[in-house]
């Protein structure tokens, strides 16, 4: 199956721009012969929309402005298209949703659902953990960026009967190596192909460094972008039914023992309802004991795997 990725830097609140670069995207897709358009996280509208007037209008435009157009671009051009922005959050509030739009006017919603740093206040989260977009014989599970970080979503998305899993994704420096590591690992332990579509450029404050990406069933990534702009074109195969024998993840399963895994869950620092992750600036710290001496090792926020340095003793 070949798929492309439309990596580009969605402009805040300028949709029409921003439609207008991706229908060029579907386009470009087709000539490449893609089935298959994926585009950022919210790439509709960009990512950061802290006003509340702003993602109200922006979520009904997306329903009268930019859905039609798209629609009519899948229908002229054969490619269904996986595009972000806001939808509504099924009852009340909006919400950060992934959208698929396919020829024939098939439409499926995802929305996001583990919201991320300040979307806990802007968003309402989704309740379903998957959405599948029937694309001939392929079911195409979709999910949004940090939700797929979170490895039960992939899971059930598996489990659900995806053969692709696509992850339209807003990662931001410095997590180049939690992208490259996190979702080739997706793929390997749910014997899935993973698509991660990222942006690239920057939004008040939030720096992006694209490399987008398409992993194989064996975790292998297949095909990565730079960080700009860039169409990536990838031929990818979609799960089997039954994965690799030697492994069988899928079949040797032991649910009736992983029942931890559905319990409320509790933050890891009393108080810290939002845990969050560090700015590139702030440093991760730990305290060990040496010599009977009490010393405070630190290391830059995103140096996994670098050697701390030693700061303070007490």
């Amino acid at each position: 199956m070949r798929v492309a990725l439309l990596q580009f830097a969605p402009e805040p609140e300028r949709l029409r721009e921003n439609l207008a670069e991706i229908l060029a995207g579907v386009e470009r897709a087709a000539e490449a012969g893609a089935q298959l358009l994926v585009t950022p996280e919210m790439s509709l509208t960009g990512w950061s929309l802290p006003q509340a007037a702003v993602r109200a209008g922006l979520t009904e435009r997306v329903s009268t402005e930019a859905l039609p157009m798209l629609a009519e671009a899948a229908d002229r051009s054969g490619v269904a298209v996986v595009v972000g922005g806001p939808y509504p959050g099924g009852g009340r509030g909006q919400a950060n949703a992934a959208i698929a739009v396919a020829p024939g006017g098939r439409t499926v919603v995802y929305r996001k659902v583990h919201l991320f740093g300040p979307e806990r206040d802007w968003w309402r989260p989704g309740e379903r953990a998957h959405a599948i977009l029937e694309l001939g014989r392929t079911r195409v599970g979709i999910s949004i960026c940090y939700d797929a970080e979170f490895p039960e979503m992939p899971r059930l998305a598996r489990l659900a009967g995806a053969d692709l899993l696509v992850v339209p994704a807003t990662n931001m420096s410095p997590y180049e190596r939690d992208q490259d590591l996190i979702f080739p690992t997706r793929a390997l332990e749910n014997e899935l192909p993973v698509l991660v579509c990222n942006r690239v450029g920057s939004e008040r404050g939030w720096t992006y460094f694209g490399r987008s990406l398409a992993a194989d069933a064996r975790g292998n990534i297949v095909s990565q972008a730079g960080g700009s702009e860039e169409l990536l074109v990838a031929d990818i195969e979609p799960a089997g039914r039954t994965g690799d024998p030697h492994l069988s993840y899928l079949a040797r399963r032991r649910p009736e023992v992983y029942g931890l895994l559905t319990r409320p869950a509790e933050s890891p620092v009393a108080g810290d309802e939002a845990p969050r992750r560090p700015s590139s600036r702030e440093q991760l710290s730990s305290t060990v004991w040496k010599d009977g001496a009490r010393i405070t090792m630190t290391a830059p926020s995103g140096a996994r795997g670098h050697e701390p340095r030693e700061v303070g003793r007490g």
